[in-house]
């Protein structure tokens, strides 16, 4: 038996969103921060502190689905650290098209400065945008 080459291609689709310490509705609670067509799937993507919260004790994001809260960061992302950190890729393959999550949470003197940027790499499963062969 032969491996069957698939000759579909597509290009990797790169979406980013900014966050701002005053942007989210409720610290604590999972809001949509990226909507995703059915069938993507993740392959690269990070969280990059622009300017670091300055909340008094803590700061942390995290970013998963409906699902999993924290799919795609293995641990919360201190916010209060400039830098960047990669995601925690799983191959999970959203089935249906739906929102990712971000979850920021603060303790402490909440906080008056802060700024990332999350950015994610994805294709879609089953897309082709043209044939190679």
């Amino acid at each position: 038996m032969t491996i069957k080459k698939n000759p579909s291609r597509q290009e990797l689709i790169v979406a980013h969103l900014d966050i701002g310490f005053a942007d989210p509705a409720a610290y604590g609670t999972a809001e949509a921060a990226i909507d995703l067509p059915g069938n993507a799937i993740l392959v690269g993507g990070d969280v990059t502190v622009l300017t670091a919260w300055n909340s008094a004790t803590s700061a942390t994001l995290k970013l998963g689905d409906t699902a999993d809260d924290d799919r795609y960061t293995a641990t919360p992302i201190d916010l209060k650290t400039a830098g960047r950190t990669a995601l925690t890729i799983t191959g999970f393959r959203h089935p249906i098209a739906e929102s990712l999550k971000a979850l920021l949470a603060q303790a402490g003197a909440a906080a008056t400065a802060g700024k990332a940027r999350v950015a994610i790499h994805y294709y879609v499963a089953g897309r082709s945008a043209f044939s190679q062969t």
